[in-house]
């Protein structure tokens, strides 16, 4: 009687002649077992991390909202092409993923919002908006629309929003520039 559990055998690799997964330029490989075949399974990195930021986008912790706003005062007087800057920055160990911008700005002062995360175009922040908003504004950027980034926006701990404020008018009384992100803190998972 042949015995075929004796014909089974590991596989053998010696790990100086190579591997038996060709290596894929740029990509780190996990593997798994498949309990419904017994087979190892290989799974590419990004793909966990993606599902990972999925199932992390569903276990909303708390709000985002007027509670998490960065705002500005410029002062009476300040002279016209001044820019101001004020920044808010996302807890260490918090992940959000906003939905929507409020920016409003005064008469005689024109504001644009620079995110941390995105690319730098020659060492500058990349604004957010094509041109800065117009003085005497309060907008709504839906950022999952069309035309604007067309999904959530994820900041994770130390990512940050600045708004980037210049006069245009010198005011004759102090103004406030604020910009009030919305949308949710989730458990950070990636």
């Amino acid at each position: 009687m042949n015995n075929e559990k004796n014909n089974i055998q590991g596989l053998q690799v010696n790990p100086l002649q190579g591997s038996p997964v060709p290596p894929l330029a740029g990509t780190v490989l996990v593997a798994g077992y498949d309990s419904r075949d017994g087979s190892l399974r290989v799974l590419n990195l990004a793909s966990l991390v993606e599902a990972l930021q999925q199932a992390e986008a569903l276990h909303t912790e708390d709000r985002v909202d007027e509670r998490d706003k960065a705002s500005l005062t410029i002062l009476a007087g300040t002279a016209v092409d001044s820019v101001k800057t004020a920044t808010l920055e996302v807890p260490t160990g918090e992940v959000w993923y906003l939905n929507r911008l409020n920016l409003v700005t005064p008469a005689g002062v024109v504001a644009n919002v620079m995110v941390s995360k995105f690319p730098k175009t020659e060492g500058i922040e990349k604004a957010y908006l094509a041109a800065d908003q117009a003085a005497a504004s309060d907008t709504d950027y839906d950022l999952a629309a069309a035309g604007q980034l067309g999904a959530d926006l994820r900041l994770v701990g130390g990512d940050k929003l600045t708004i980037r404020a210049k006069v245009t008018a010198a005011p004759v009384a102090d103004v406030a520039v604020a910009l009030t992100p919305f949308g949710r803190k989730a458990r950070k998972l990636v």
